[in-house]
């Protein structure tokens, strides 16, 4: 798929009519417009391809009945489906989605993702061939107020080379340095175009993500026993150095959220857009965070760090990683 910033892209003109869809808490002008009432499902974009969504813009999303508390927006789930399949090919919580981690991030801004005051936008394209829904889901007993649009270009045909837009989503719980970590598992040819990760500890040696970002970033391509691509350390995989020091962004890799917890660990967000240095595949990949090499690791057989102070702790995990993939 091209790069979206590229001037091929960017200076095309024709083969395409635009539209903006207005969905969700917009009544002066469209009374009838369904709202996210606790326990309900709205769907905010329903039409036939091909076409392409180029653009998603989401408000915070409040407890109508005064709070304005964002995290009450936290809850909302997002599902897409891409041409009349029965099950979705994107199923989230939707500020996760929108690159806000459990609606608590700090403003950013980058290329394909923006954190900014009482907003959101969201700016990789999903193109789709014959058909695409898109159903926002409040499964908390919470009334919510809030707003998005969703802007697509009607075009002629889907070129062959684009493939469609996926997120893979996972949290749980992962032991460092004991077992290593499944941060994705890809079928088929594809490129992984950007990703964030969160990890949390109040352990005190995980001050300012220190022993948390220290695992190796491996991805195994095409079924290999090696990794072709391999970071040493979170913060390079997420462009830094030296650990997290501060929330910042250099409009493809940024440092989203920065919490310090009660006993003196930390919660780390990170996030990469990766316009020119994709992740690509042509026969899968799996995505590992691995401590087990460290010199704090029990099972260590390096000679020189085997005698080292030993440490073990729990943390708690949320990633995504955007690919595109071929149908």
């Amino acid at each position: 798929m091209n790069d979206i910033r590229s001037w091929e892209s960017l200076t095309k003109i024709g083969g395409a009519d635009s539209r903006v869809v207005p969905a969700t808490w917009s009544k002066d002008k469209y009374p009838d417009m369904p709202e996210l009432y606790g326990g309900t499902s709205v769907t905010v974009l329903d039409v036939d391809g091909p076409g392409v969504i180029t653009c998603i813009h989401v408000s915070d999303y409040n407890d109508r009945n005064g709070s304005t508390d964002q995290l009450a927006g936290s809850a909302i789930m997002m599902k897409v489906w891409y041409d009349f399949e029965d099950k979705p090919a994107i199923n989230m919580p939707l500020m996760d989605f929108l690159g806000d981690i459990e609606a608590s991030c700090d403003y950013y801004d980058t290329v394909y993702f923006s954190r900014v005051k009482e907003s959101h936008n969201f700016r990789l394209p999903m193109p789709f061939s014959r058909h695409v829904k898109i159903e926002l889901e409040n499964p908390s007993v919470i009334d919510l107020r809030g707003y998005l649009d969703i802007q697509w270009d009607k075009i002629e045909t889907i070129p062959k080379s684009s493939g469609y837009l996926f997120a893979e989503y996972r949290r749980g719980q992962l032991h460092i340095p004991r077992k290593k970590l499944e941060l994705c598992n890809i079928f088929g040819t594809g490129s992984i175009v950007a990703h964030w990760f969160q990890i949390s500890s109040d352990n005190p040696n995980c001050k300012r993500g220190e022993i948390l970002c220290e695992g190796n970033n491996e991805f195994y391509l095409n079924g290999e026993s090696a990794p072709s691509v391999e970071y040493l350390g979170s913060e390079d995989f997420y462009g830094y150095s030296y650990g997290f020091h501060e929330t910042q962004s250099d409009r493809f890799s940024a440092i989203i959220r920065l919490d310090d917890l009660p006993s003196g660990g930390s919660r780390i967000g990170m996030l990469r857009c990766r316009e020119a240095d994709k992740i690509s595949f042509t026969g899968g990949c799996v995505g590992i965070l691995n401590y087990t090499h460290e010199g704090f690791a029990k099972m260590s057989d390096n000679d020189k760090i085997k005698n080292s102070k030993k440490l073990e702790l729990n943390a708690d995990y949320v990633s995504c990683f955007y690919y595109y993939k071929a149908r």
